[in-house]
């Protein structure tokens, strides 16, 4: 495979039966980049073992409301064979999935790839807003297996992607569409949430971009939107730490209180669905609205296969091609660090 780029989606993964549901929290709370535990070299698995044992069942309450598993597999598949398609006029590309929590796991990848012999491999995160959280994590869990098994390619890495023209004008798009859905689609009688994946305020204040980038993602958005009423919030925060505010079902209520008949979520943080989009923000938070005097309420679909959205990650692979070489050892992202201050698509080969 000399001759042929492999292109590797990094992806959450997500469990594909209710039986999985335990031992996929297991490879969570086993995230060494994301939960640290007192004497962690001895107490990690122990430490996930029983909260997953804990969290498994209300986890999969939320599973088996939106068809007993995650369609998080399938929708990143038909977004590798879309981008493979849009990649076969440009050169030879291969497209693979690479999940972090659950199958087909880093070291199944990297087996496949160093099996095959690709002496190239460009890795790109569905993540557009970088963080420690998910982007790093599954570049760190990546790299360790290539050490583990003796992988040594060219890696392209692309490290974010918030500002990316096709990527946002496909949002925009996006939401047009979905306001079309409602009984008055005039945007002045709209109020659009811009619900983004919560992280714990110490990622952040240590340094994380995932806020910053999250909030440009937004005003860019907005501006090329050019709706009145829009507002930026956070979901899914679980536990006793103080997360990235303001906290999405709060905002619901108080926009509820001031009066709005019609609400429009999109899922800025995520460009496949998965449980937190269909569950959380199309279930659970859609009962929360109609509590409160929302009368419609629509969540917009995250972009999965959207033709923007493909056009975005074949430019990101094709200009990622093209950037500068870095000839330094491949290290993994530091827990406190943020990232390199680098444009979309930004790149460096290791």
């Amino acid at each position: 495979m000399e001759n042929r780029n492999a292109v590797v989606l990094f992806n959450l993964g997500g469990p594909d039966s209710l039986r999985s549901v335990r031992p996929f929290l297991f490879n969570l709370f086993s995230d060494p980049d994301i939960f640290k535990f007192p004497l962690s070299f001895l107490t990690q698995k122990v430490f996930a073992w029983l909260i997953a044992r804990r969290r498994a069942p209300e986890a999969a309450k939320g599973y088996a409301a939106i068809g007993g598993k995650s369609p998080l597999l399938e929708n990143t598949q038909e977004q590798a064979i879309a981008l493979q398609l849009a990649l076969a006029e440009e050169g030879e590309f291969d497209v693979y999935v690479c999940m972090r929590y659950w199958h087909p796991l880093s070291r199944e990848v990297v087996a496949d790839l160093k099996t095959k012999g690709y002496s190239r491999v460009i890795l790109l995160p569905l993540y557009p807003q970088y963080s420690l959280t998910t982007t790093g994590s599954s570049y760190n869990a990546f790299l360790r297996e290539c050490k583990r098994q003796n992988y040594q390619p060219e890696a392209i890495f692309i490290e974010q992607w918030y500002d990316q023209t096709h990527y946002q004008d496909a949002i925009v798009e996006s939401l047009k569409a979905e306001a079309e859905k409602f009984p008055d689609p005039d945007p002045n009688y709209i109020e659009v949430l811009f619900s983004a994946h919560g992280l714990p305020q110490k990622f952040i204040d240590a340094g994380d971009p995932y806020e910053k980038q999250i909030r440009a993602t937004y005003e860019s958005v907005r501006a090329k939107l050019g709706w009145p009423h829009t507002a930026l919030c956070y979901q899914s925060r679980v536990g006793p730490l103080k997360w990235l505010q303001p906290y999405t079902d709060k905002v619901i209520e108080e926009k509820a209180s001031a009066g709005v008949k019609q609400m429009l979520v999109y899922p800025i943080a995520f460009v496949s669905d998965h449980i937190e989009t269909l569950y959380e923000l199309g279930m659970l938070y859609a009962e929360l609205a109609r509590k409160h005097g929302i009368e419609h309420y629509r969540v917009a679909p995250a972009l999965n296969n959207h033709p923007l959205l493909i056009q975005a990650l074949k430019t990101l692979v094709i200009d990622s091609l093209a950037a500068p070489s870095d000839a330094s050892i491949p290290q993994e992202s530091a827990p406190a660090a943020p990232a390199p201050n680098l444009q979309h698509g930004a790149s460096r080969k290791i």
